[in-house]
């Protein structure tokens, strides 16, 4: 994203004079021209300029006492935003997010705010969890900090799904998923006192479909969950991972060994059928290959109420792995009935 200017010198600039200014304060490298400070309160009308001139649109503008909280997006582009705070006294401004897509968000106090999105991701075509954060500015209007520290603290909160709410999380364009060329190899899948967790190895049937898996960085198969509350299946479906890959002697294994995976990895089978004993939240677990894709299929318990969930990556960064987890009905977190 394109450096901000200063408020201080945009808004001489704008004025036509010299005011007076306090040096300004030490921050990140990529915030550094936002944190002057001004000689004169800043005026919804400085905010809608100063944007403007730099590239971008204020969508809102809420006021809080003296300050603001701008949602704001770059150029024609409203598909993202992002949040900044706004000091009405001194014009020190701080982003608060990164660009996203906003489902709500409310001001809890000065430099607080919480957030929610949808989970897209504005950099990459992925969509992932929904995101809830509380995010506080640190520092006051001047916003002395040592520089080099953030100029924020933010703490997430674990978003719990209904498992009738449909979830697709993997390469999207749009919000609209995709389903790219990259295959996966199931490593590991298994039921724990919360729910299932999988790991995952490239696909070793050929050259292509291996070195698909490292088009940068390594990360879970593309996947997409339903829930039939007549029969309380549900069904997890893993796109372009197969149960068993490769051949005995590929040269794959030189290369797997090379990435400092187990030698000799090649072929390797997951077995389909049962995952094993049942759990607090699932019965009936049981795994198959569907096409090019991976099924898992389980029958919920009254239990499982809501269920997450969190992403990782093993060795050395080249086994991604996720767990679905559930979780029961609990008043603090949904209400008495």
């Amino acid at each position: 994203m394109r450096r901000v200017l200063s408020f201080a010198l945009t808004l001489v600039f704008l004025a036509g004079c010299a005011a007076q200014q306090t040096p300004p304060a030490s921050s990140p490298p990529a915030a550094e021209d936002q944190n002057s400070a001004l000689a004169a309160p800043v005026t919804e009308e400085d905010i809608y300029t100063l944007y403007e001139t730099d590239g971008y649109q204020v969508q809102k503008l809420t006021p809080y006492g003296p300050d603001f909280l701008a949602e704001v997006s770059y150029g024609s582009d409203t598909g993202f935003t992002l949040l900044e705070w706004v000091f009405g006294a001194s014009g020190r401004r701080v982003q608060l997010t990164a660009m996203s897509q906003f489902t709500g968000y409310e001001i809890l106090d000065t430099g607080q705010v919480h957030y929610t999105t949808n989970g897209l991701d504005s950099g990459t075509p992925w969509q992932g969890m929904p995101d809830e954060v509380t995010v506080r500015v640190l520092g006051d209007e001047s916003g002395t900090l040592v520089p080099g520290w953030a100029e924020i603290e933010e703490s997430r909160d674990t978003v719990w799904l209904d498992p009738a709410q449909p979830l697709y999380i993997g390469t999207s364009e749009k919000g609209v998923p995709v389903f790219s060329d990259r295959y996966e190899q199931l490593y590991d899948a298994r039921i724990d006192a919360n729910g299932l967790s999988f790991s995952f190895i490239p696909n070793g049937d050929s050259e292509e479909k291996f070195y698909s898996f490292f088009p940068a960085v390594t990360t879970i198969p593309s996947f997409s969950t339903s829930f039939d509350p007549d029969t309380r299946v549900f069904t997890l479906r893993l796109y372009n991972t197969c149960l068993s890959s490769g051949a005995p002697g590929t040269s794959l294994n030189d290369s797997l060994a090379l990435m400092n995976y187990p030698e000799d990895l090649y072929p390797y089978v997951f077995p389909a059928g049962s995952l094993g004993r049942d759990s607090h939240f699932l019965t009936g677990v049981v795994i198959r290959e569907d096409g090019a894709d991976t099924v898992v299929t389980a029958k919920l318990t009254e239990q499982a109420f809501r269920f997450t969930v969190e992403t990782s990556n093993l060795g050395y960064d080249n086994i991604p792995s996720f767990r679905i987890l559930f979780r029961e009905y609990h008043n603090d977190l949904d209400g008495s009935e």
